[in-house]
């Protein structure tokens, strides 16, 4: 595979401007996300004005993940349960994800797709609440979006996500292996540019940039985002190694000691983690439902 030209690699970025906005309700969350006045009134107000995402909230909110006595019918009542961030936090992932057309069946299925990513979302909230992180719905909503840029990637050039899959495959290596050899905007990169255009939190934008790499001496990233980033980097790298989902990554998920220490975390503890890791999973499949 030949290196992009300049002129290749503009016109790829160039395509990213056709990426659409998000929904309004979307962004009307979003600004909720990050006013320190707002409340769980003016979430539930929001909402009122599109029922179709209600729905798939609502419908996350009674799943197994969230075990709520009795269930809710209305979003009000899971507002009482789970409280504002929670809610923000899905109705923000859920219109993220629709903005983005199916994957097909061949390289890599949406399906697959989603399961990396929410077991991503998953592990990296079990990692939260293990090393005691005060907003463990932070780290699942990182997780969930960390790999958007390789949607983006199917948007703007699903040849090229192709080509990186079945290269991935047969070098049983990772996509950003291949995506650094060919000298191509990774995928973080591209995920992290929609992300900003769409104005998400920082801490989101910076887990989709950085989720690949030891963020632990970089002085340009917020202290405040570095223990996020991490998570989501050894979520990302434990899904991978037991095989949950697919992302095209094809490597062997192997934990590298800066993956652990960032965290405060033995490599004795890795069994307990995936342990805790598949039982949260087996509570969170109708997460998938919603999602596609």
């Amino acid at each position: 595979m030949a290196v992009k030209t300049n002129a290749e690699y503009s016109d790829l970025l160039g395509k990213l401007r056709d990426i659409p906005t998000l929904p309004l309700v979307a962004v009307r969350v979003n600004e909720l996300i990050n006013d320190p006045n707002s409340s769980s009134a003016d979430i539930a107000q929001v909402l009122k004005k599109d029922q179709v995402l209600t729905a798939k909230v609502l419908r996350l909110v009674n799943s197994g993940y969230y075990a709520i006595p009795g269930g809710v019918t209305d979003v009000q009542r899971a507002l009482a349960f789970l409280g504002f961030n929670t809610i923000a936090q899905l109705v923000l992932s859920i219109s993220v994800f629709s903005m983005f057309s199916k994957l097909g069946d061949g390289e890599l299925s949406m399906l697959d797709f989603w399961r990396h990513a929410l077991a991503t979302g998953v592990c990296a909230e079990v990692l939260a609440k293990r090393v005691k992180h005060p907003r463990p719905e932070e780290a699942f909503t990182c997780g969930l979006l960390h790999d958007i840029g390789k949607l983006v990637l199917h948007e703007i050039d699903p040849d090229r996500l192709s080509q990186i899959i079945r290269t991935a495959r047969e070098r049983n290596c990772s996509f950003s292996e291949v995506e650094k050899e060919w000298d191509l905007p990774g995928h973080s990169y591209l995920g992290e540019v929609i992300a900003t255009k769409w104005g998400l939190p920082q801490v989101i934008r910076m887990a989709i940039r950085y989720h690949h790499q030891d963020v632990s001496r970089m002085d340009t990233i917020l202290a405040s985002a570095k223990p996020v980033i991490h998570m989501v980097r050894l979520a990302n790298q434990l899904v991978v190694k037991n095989q949950v989902g697919k992302s095209g990554d094809f490597s062997e998920g192997k934990l590298s000691s800066d993956m652990l220490s960032n965290l405060g975390i033995q490599e004795s503890d890795i069994p307990e983690v995936e342990a805790q890791f598949h039982e949260a999973m087996e509570k969170a499949g109708s997460f998938l439902n919603a999602y596609r």
